[in-house]
């Protein structure tokens, strides 16, 4: 597979998935260890152009920003998720597979209402899957799960290889998330893989979930009171299918507002949730030798162009989140720069965490050890219904229901001026590479589902995130 998806790369050099060269600084790679803890943090919806260590000029993230700045960490500053929303995308994280490969995509709804009966079927990650979780448990390692969405319930699947896995209803919001995660940390005398997903950013964006000190330092002239009797409330989960189905009217003020909310959240959960973990992590004398791994699911869309909450698109503020390494101490590859600027993708990391812990390294995944150094000239990601994007050197082509749409990334990064028109050739020659791609790695199987008939705990989990109604 390595050399298949390698003479892909060679053979569209020059044309749809020319090769960048990956920045570095030195020589050599690094020895196998075997002997450090890893632990993955994800922060759900946190958007890469919006953490000030990537270039965002206000200060939203200061504590991601202080790991990048660690001697032992690296920035990956064009990181992609394979789907964008949490069940694709974490399902290519856990299995290193593309969505394409996974399948895990959809989920349906059938019955509404406080209540009511609430029947909820839904793509679940298959037991044949061999899980990130799964091959450091078969190593040895102790492995727990702390996650923040039902959407990752045991019953979908997501709780293959892990020691202990905490739902939503058992660990109640961030900060005891965190505090569950330290607790299994300081219970393992040895080596652990821990996966800790938080809300972090994820909308709606209620007044006690802002960092107050953003807001009054940033904060403008608006009635959030007034809009919110208007129906523009961006502290209610409502607004997103008040957005979806036309019935909110939004001004250029309520789109600023709306990233101030944002940012503020980001923030506040940078200093509440981020921070303490890393302090708890110190205090337990755990830091150095556990890698850290800090990244995010997907990103959200701010009405940047024309769609709120996530999911639906595959626009740079949805699939480019960060990805921030933190090696153990003195073990950062010499290779690597403390900023990255190739691609590296979710389904890079099972594959990058299998080489530096010196596990049997599986060459059926299709992704790159890209935190040692490797790294594919290209990124891909997919949304439901059979759209996908895929980038190459400067250039983004995203191609849904027929129509592909092509963006230079470096003269406009915001995605503004599809210049599928003028560049046919560039659009035909990506859209051969996509193919390939697809066609070299091979479709997988369709995802069973199941129905389940969720509680109203689970209803109100999945509610309060808007993914039911």
């Amino acid at each position: 597979m390595t050399r298949l998806l390698a003479r892909l790369a060679l053979a569209a050099a020059g044309g749809a998935l020319g090769c960048r060269p990956a920045p570095q600084s030195g020589g050599g790679a690094p020895a196998p260890v075997g002997d450090f803890s890893v632990l993955v943090v994800v922060l759900d919806a946190c958007r890469g152009d919006k953490v000030s260590s990537y270039g965002f000029p206000r200060e939203t993230t200061p504590q991601l920003d202080a790991l990048a700045r660690d001697p032992d960490a690296v920035s990956f500053r064009r990181h992609y998720v394979q789907g964008t929303w949490t069940k694709p995308s974490t399902a290519s994280l856990f299995t290193g597979l593309y969505v394409f490969q996974h399948k895990v995509l959809t989920d349906h709804q059938r019955g509404s209402g406080r209540g009511k009966r609430a029947l909820f079927r839904t793509q679940i990650l298959p037991a044949s899957h061999h899980t990130l979780a799964e091959r450091f448990r078969e190593a040895g390692y102790f492995t727990f799960g702390v996650v923040k969405s039902q959407q990752l319930a045991r019953e979908y699947g997501f709780d293959q290889g892990f020691d202990r896995y905490y739902l939503p209803r058992e660990v109640k919001g961030d900060r005891a998330r965190v505090d569950k995660a330290l607790e299994l940390v300081r219970g393992s005398p040895g080596r652990f893989l821990g996966y800790v997903h938080l809300t972090a950013c994820h909308n709606p964006f209620p007044r006690e979930e802002r960092h107050a000190g953003y807001m009054e330092r940033y904060g403008f002239a608006y009635d959030e009171a007034a809009r919110a009797a208007a129906g523009v409330d961006f502290g209610d989960i409502e607004i997103k299918f008040a957005i979806r189905e036309k019935r909110a009217r939004t001004t250029p003020d309520d789109l600023r507002f709306l990233h101030l909310v944002y940012e503020a959240k980001m923030r506040q959960a940078d200093e509440t949730s981020l921070g303490p973990l890393l302090q708890g992590l110190r205090a337990a004398g755990r830091y150095d030798d556990t890698l850290i791994l800090v990244s995010a699911d997907h990103g959200e869309e701010l009405l940047d162009h024309g769609g709120y909450h996530h999911g639906y698109a595959l626009w740079e503020e949805l699939a480019h989140v960060p990805l921030v390494v933190k090696y153990p101490k003195g073990r950062r590859p010499a290779r690597l720069a403390s900023r990255v600027d190739a691609f590296s993708q979710s389904i890079d990391v099972l594959p990058s965490l299998l080489t530096l812990a010196g596990l049997s390294e599986d060459p059926r995944l299709p992704g790159k050890p890209a935190l040692s150094g490797s790294f594919h000239p290209f990124a891909f990601s997919e949304i439901k219904g059979g759209g996908w994007a895929l980038l190459q050197g400067d250039y983004k082509l995203i191609e849904e229901e027929g129509r592909a749409r092509l963006y230079d990334l470096k003269t406009d990064p915001g995605e503004t001026r599809d210049l599928a028109p003028q560049q046919a050739a560039r659009v035909e020659a990506m859209r051969a590479a996509a193919a390939e791609l697809r066609r070299v790695v091979g479709e997988g199987a369709e995802a069973p589902s199941i129905e389940t008939e969720l509680d109203p705990e689970a209803q109100e989990a999945l509610r309060s995130l808007g993914y039911i109604r």
